[in-house]
């Protein structure tokens, strides 16, 4: 009977543990919402996803690692190109020093003395990465590929990039050639500004027709090889537009990748990866379900006021005439974007409508995003009030007596200067005359004559 009670009293014992540990202790629950939180997980070295306008950054991983781009140089080479050269109709000579290429590498086999238009050039260039054709785009724009190179740098240090550095327009492996995911995503933001390279990048399937020497029709059809393009790939992403893939053993896997889902534009920079496409994916996820589009800046929002005339004291609103846009992440309280409102100093009027008087300077992460000019929200010309004519009034009397001050004591000066000059004179006088008047006489000089 006493087994029985301790067997009986055990049992109890474990079902009021196990009541126990259930109600109280707590147990993970990971919603699909809440799984959206974790930052991807790439295989890339070097890594960054941002907002395709405005530049926010959303995720970054080592973003100033200097890494070998390869072929995604291939954007700065035709930044540079369209920014020198407008005319897209115009035929490039192909010379034998620009089909000189490492053997194996990408190529359109381009043949010396042929001709091709820059557009076909720039197709074959971006789609299929043509070595040959981004150094025929580099003679003929720059009228060598070593002053072409000379401009892909200053471009660069132009628009921020100073931690690259290039030394040929096709990104076949050099040390001395790299960049940073930051700098690139940099070089990205421009491309994707410029509506011919957007076209160009988006573009499936193309049909090169200038090219003199590729007449057979096989010859003339290119693909693009980035396969988040492809839907018959794997990796095709339906969201995305374009950009370049890039490839070498030292290099590794490299992909500039955009994409649009409803109203938001992502770009995705990613170097020396085992699997570029498939970390691009998984950084457009990212942005995709995690991010909002929230309005900073209101149109026409004032953001404060500056003082332009201290006589009168009167102040002057500021305000942004264009809305601006961030992205908001809706799963974290972490505020990664900040803003600085700047007046200018010694704003004088008249002021115009309209007119900047400062700026507001919005940092993402600690990096400068945008530059927002503030305008004045009127005119203003001081018009001349009581207080203003007495106080100028008053400044003038007060200059005028001074005048005055000065031209009487210059004046009284003089007079005492005469005074003395003259009491001087006339003693000098009265001593000659005193002289004159005490000098003896002496008659014995006179002749004697005799009175009658």
């Amino acid at each position: 009977m006493a087994q029985k009670s301790k067997k009986v009293s055990f049992n109890s014992l474990k079902i009021a543990l196990l009541i126990f540990l259930i109600l109280f202790i707590p147990v993970p629950v990971h919603s699909k919402e809440e799984s959206n939180i974790l930052l991807p997980d790439i295989s890339a070295k070097s890594a960054i996803l941002i907002e395709a306008n405005t530049g926010q950054i959303l995720f970054q991983k080592n973003p100033n690692l200097r890494c070998f781009p390869a072929s995604t140089t291939k954007i700065l080479t035709a930044l540079v190109a369209l920014s020198k050269e407008k005319d897209l109709g115009k035929l490039f000579k192909v010379s034998k020093s620009a089909i000189m290429i490492e053997p194996g590498s990408s190529s359109y086999y381009l043949n010396e003395g042929e001709t091709i238009s820059f557009q076909d050039a720039l197709y074959a260039m971006l789609l299929i990465s043509a070595n040959d054709a981004a150094n025929v785009i580099a003679e003929n724009v720059a009228g060598s590929i070593q002053e072409f190179v000379k401009e892909m740098n200053q471009f660069a240090q132009n628009i921020g990039a100073k931690d690259s550095h290039f030394v040929n327009p096709n990104g076949l492996h050099n040390p001395q050639h790299y960049t940073t995911a930051y700098d690139l995503s940099l070089i990205a933001r421009q491309a994707y500004k410029n509506e011919t390279l957007r076209k160009i990048v988006s573009t499936v399937e193309y049909k090169v027709t200038t090219a003199s020497m590729h007449k057979k029709p096989d010859w003339q059809i290119i693909y693009n090889i980035n396969k988040l393009l492809r839907k018959n790939s794997k990796y095709y992403y339906p969201y995305a537009n374009g950009m370049k893939t890039g490839y070498t053993a030292q290099a590794k896997r490299c992909l500039i990748a955009s994409a649009k889902k409803d109203n938001i534009e992502l770009i995705a920079v990613i170097l020396s990866s085992e699997d570029a496409f498939a970390d691009a994916i998984k950084l457009f996820g990212y942005g995709f379900n995690n991010f909002k589009k929230e309005e900073l800046f209101k149109q026409n929002q004032i953001v404060g006021k500056v003082m332009v005339d201290k006589v009168n004291k009167k102040w002057i609103n500021g305000y942004i005439k264009s809305s601006f846009y961030v992205l908001k992440n809706q799963n974290t309280n972490s505020e990664d974007i900040t803003y600085h409102i700047n007046f200018l100093k010694d704003i004088k009027p008249p002021i115009n409508k309209n007119t900047v008087i400062g700026n507001v300077y919005i940092y993402s992460a600690g990096n400068l995003l945008s530059s927002i000019p503030i305008l004045s929200h009127e005119s203003y010309i001081p018009q001349p009030k009581i207080t203003t004519v007495i106080h100028t009034v008053k400044k003038g009397f007060v200059k005028g007596m001074k005048f005055l001050f000065d031209f009487l004591l210059i004046v009284l000066v003089l007079i005492v200067i005469f005074a003395i000059a003259t009491i001087i004179r006339l003693r000098k006088k009265r001593v000659k005359l005193k002289l004159r008047s005490t000098k003896t006489i002496d008659f014995s000089s006179f002749p004697n004559k005799k009175l009658k």
